[in-house]
């Protein structure tokens, strides 16, 4: 799968996540009038959330914006890993050139012929 892809998806299902997200919070908030009783542990809020039937949903919600960001990271760490391998590339290559030199410069202090 080339990378706009990832990233695409990625973002699709952080963007459904909270969208989702959003969704289960306005009707469970819309629904909190409606509630009279409730109790210590879930609070107004998560009955209402309950009764509403958000709670799947919910979690729902909680596992697209995970699935997302892991799928963005994923992405982002395979574009910095190819930069990192293109710079340890040229580190290398820099490496052998200085080395060349040095190994050449040594040699001329060696035989007497300084340059």
């Amino acid at each position: 799968m080339n990378k706009f892809a990832t990233t695409a998806i990625g973002g699709i299902l952080l963007l459904a996540g909270i969208l989702l997200y959003l969704g289960v919070h306005i009707a469970a908030v819309l629904h909190m009038p409606d509630v009279h009783g409730w109790q210590t542990p879930p609070g107004h809020y998560g009955s209402a959330l309950r009764d509403s039937g958000g709670y799947w949903m919910l979690w729902l919600a909680i596992i697209l914006i995970g699935l997302g960001v892991l799928v963005l990271v994923a992405a982002l760490f395979d574009r910095f890993n190819g930069i990192w391998h293109s710079n340890m590339n040229d580190i290398r290559r820099r490496d052998q050139e200085f080395n060349a030199r040095r190994a050449e410069s040594e040699q001329q202090i060696t035989e007497g012929e300084p340059k």
